[in-house]
């Protein structure tokens, strides 16, 4: 038996294979948006910073030759052409040489440095440099994704990526209180001194180390961008940063001291001018209770050079109130809130 299709069954059919088409052109250009607008993020961060990352070469003389000594990152803080990066970096230098992203090479200047924060700044004389843009460390946020830019064991222009894993980690050194980023990036030698930015590709810190210990794996630090600033300018300003002095050598008792007793008064100094004395309680400072260094440090440093401060005294059982101008420290890199 043969079956006649009547004339109309050409229509439906050819209804259909249109609709066909429009709906694999419509899923064809769907689908391909989210390779647009899912696109990887750390490839464009790394493209916008890149530029602004550059090697630092440490030179040291042997032989009354010149042997490249140590490896390390900077990143380029304004066209004027000062780098900073980390003192370690360019420590024990005879001469140092800074490679741009491009691959030129420029001979560089040590225009400041500074053991304690473990910053350095140097200059170069380059054009068309590219610096860097700059976050707050105070928005930073743990969980942030973040990536390190630089030039670990030597190869150039490495790229890690993590998070922010705290953003508040104390240490002391030199008697003096410092907050670092804890990060999960991949942080190694050759890195120091390189960035760690912000998905906007802006600078929230300078890679400083990591913990190297069997069994400890993600456990990197940053110096926060705000300490990078404010120890950069002073270097670029001075040539070395300048710490408040109280002139004074105090000892704690403990947390349950009644303050910090004065055991030496250095002469001339602001704790001299201010009338403290040998036997002194130190228990206060702007109002705030001390009992220990920790307690002390973090106050003078925010007061700064030049300031004045309220220092509440214990003097046998007198309590006193004097007025002290914080000078600057002799020293440029040991305790300097004492002697």
């Amino acid at each position: 038996m043969v079956v006649r299709r009547g004339k109309g069954w050409k229509t439906p059919f050819i209804w259909g294979f249109i609709g066909v088409l429009v709906g694999v052109f419509v899923a064809f250009h769907v689908l391909k948006w989210p390779s647009h607008s899912l696109h990887w993020p750390v490839v464009n961060i790394v493209k916008k910073v890149d530029p602004s990352v550059v090697i630092v070469l440490n030179q040291q003389r042997k032989n009354a030759q010149l042997q490249t000594k140590g490896i390390g990152s900077g990143v380029i803080l304004n066209r004027q052409g000062d780098v900073v990066t980390n003192y370690h970096v360019v420590a024990h230098a005879n001469s140092l040489s800074v490679v741009l992203s491009n691959g030129k090479r420029y001979k560089a200047r040590l225009v400041g440095e500074d053991p304690t924060s473990d910053l350095a700044v140097l200059k170069v004389q380059a054009k068309d440099l590219h610096p860097i843009m700059f976050a707050s460390s105070g928005k930073v946020e743990p969980g942030e994704l973040v990536v390190a830019i630089g030039n670990a064991l030597g190869l150039s222009h490495t790229v890690t990526t993590g998070i922010i894993s705290a953003k508040d980690r104390v240490m002391f050194r030199d008697g003096w209180e410092y907050h670092l980023i804890q990060t999960d990036a991949a942080i190694n030698p050759g890195n120091s001194g390189g960035a760690l930015v912000n998905a906007q590709g802006q600078l929230i810190g300078i890679n400083a180390s990591k913990i190297a210990q069997t069994g400890v794996e993600g456990i990197g630090f940053a110096i926060p961008i705000n300490t990078v600033k404010s120890i950069s300018e002073q270097l670029i300003k001075y040539g070395h940063v300048r710490r408040p002095w109280l002139g004074l050598d105090l000892q704690s008792g403990g947390s349950n001291s009644v303050g910090l007793l004065v055991v030496g008064v250095v002469p001339g100094s602001p704790a001299a001018a201010a009338g403290i004395q040998n036997g002194d309680f130190i228990v206060s400072m702007n109002g705030i209770r001390v009992r220990q260094m920790q307690n002390l440090i973090p106050i003078i440093q925010r007061a700064g050079v030049g300031r004045v401060v309220r220092v509440g005294i214990l003097r046998g059982n007198l309590p006193v109130s004097v007025r002290l101008r914080l000078g600057e420290s002799p020293l440029r890199s040991s305790k300097t809130v004492t002697k």
